[in-house]
This record gives C-alpha cells, structure tokens and sequence, in this order.
C-alpha cells in the first residue's frame, strides 16, 4: 500500500481549504436545542444514543456537557443511520468485540495514535460499518526506520522500478511517524481484503472519513493514497520534527 506523500516542505494552501468545505457534504448542520444532550441527538440521528462520540469528534468545540442553545454543530453522514442499514451495532460493540478478529486489530492499532485521530478512525469505522462497508486498520504508527523501509521500495530494494515505489516520505516525513495517520483495507462481503481502489465502495468510505474530520489521500491531486487517512491539528511534518527530540508528547501536545 502507499505511505503517505508529505515531505518536509509541505504547507497548507488553498487546495487544503477547498477539501475542507467539500468535506462537509456528506455532514448536515443542526442547531441545539432546550434539554439537548449529544446522547439525544445522536439518537435522533442514528437511532443510538452511544454514538454521541461521532458527533463530538466532528465537532471539537461540542462539550458535551456544555453545550449552548442555538450552538451549530455537524452532524457525520446521518445517511449511513440504522434507517439506512438492516443493523446498527452502537459504536461500542463494533469496536470492541472479542469475537471478531477485525475489530481485535483495529483497535490494537488505533491505540497507539493521538487520542483525538484514534476517536474519528473509530466513528469512522463504526459509520462505515452501518453503510455496509467493513474496513481493516492495515497501517498506523509507523516507526522513521519502518518509514526508510519502505522508501527503498522501488528504488534501492528489488524489484526497482517506478511501478513498485510506495511512498515518496522518508522517515520523519509522514505522519504515520507521529502517530497522526493511518490506512485503511475495505473488506469484500466474506471479509477479504478489496484493493482495488476503483470500486464505490472506497470513494465511500473516503467521504465518511472526511466527514468526521479526517483528510484524505484519495483527495491528493498527485501521489492518490487511497487506503491512507490523517489528522494533523494544523501541523505540518517540518513542525513535528522541530518538535520530536523534545519527546513524542511534545508533538502530540500541540494537537488539538
């Protein structure tokens, strides 16, 4: 699969704003009302009072216990709501299922990214999950030296060649390396892993990641990762290594 494109270089720009605004098009906008409660209009939405979490995950001002009459919150694809779907297993059962081998593996690796990435890659899932479209976590923190492994892909590790180049980032120029990005598989219907980037069903979860907050590669004009999902707080990687030697927890301090 393909690491992320980011190189030390990179700053936002217009284009990251524009995917901003697109982003939001798979979101409705909803005002609060008297006696409101995140549980109630998570209920009111999806149908299960649990998935308060989506909610608040898209919207990082949204204290759910502070919440303000006529406050304006985001509501993440409320299409993908149990009316939507035959079954809605709250957010709760389908991250943490013993039983299930795919849920085990995701949330292994969803724990070892910023709390705030790992809470949307989790409503993400779960929405995916409700539209009918099961994904595997195949990539998450990635060490520097993981990083530099996989740029010798193609170039001085055989086969060379442009065609089996995975990423373009070295170690410390993708945000998998600071626990701020993660990848994804979409699973066929007995639970195979689907590469081919080509079917609807990854544009779709594409556009459920994005509406919970999450950037994603297959909206990159050069250098498509389609598997590849991240949230940076505004951060580029020049910043994050500036502030790595102080420690990992310096660079996730300032992720907010």
């Amino acid at each position: 699969m393909k690491a992320s494109q980011m190189n030390r270089s990179r700053r936002p720009h217009a284009r990251d704003s524009e995917n901003r605004s697109s982003d939001q098009r798979t979101m409705v906008k909803y005002r609060v009302q008297a006696g409101d409660t995140l549980g109630k209009i998570a209920r009111k939405f999806y149908g299960d009072a649990s998935r308060f979490s989506c909610i608040a995950a898209a919207n990082s001002s949204a204290n759910p216990d502070k919440l303000r009459v006529g406050q304006e919150l985001l509501i993440p694809d409320p299409s993908a709501s149990p009316d939507a779907v035959t079954t809605a297993p709250s957010l709760a059962v389908s991250i943490a299922t013993a039983a299930n081998p795919t849920a085990g593996l995701n949330e292994q690796r969803l724990s070892l990214l910023h709390p705030v990435l790992s809470i949307r890659a989790r409503c993400m899932i779960a929405l995916c999950a409700q539209a009918g479209i099961p994904v595997l976590v195949t990539q998450a923190f990635r060490t520097w030296e993981e990083q530099d492994a996989l740029y010798a892909k193609g170039r001085t590790v055989q086969p060379r060649g442009k065609k089996y180049i995975v990423t373009n980032a070295k170690g410390g120029q993708s945000y998998h390396n600071f626990g701020l990005a993660f990848d994804i598989v979409v699973l066929d219907a007995i639970g195979k892993a689907d590469w081919d980037t080509t079917h609807r069903t990854w544009t779709r979860a594409g556009e459920i990641g994005k509406s919970v907050g999450l950037e994603w590669g297959g909206d990159w004009r050069t250098f498509k990762d389609m598997p590849h999902f991240q949230y940076t707080g505004g951060m580029t990687t020049v910043d994050c290594c500036a502030l790595y030697p102080a420690g990992f927890q310096a660079v996730w301090e300032r992720i907010t």
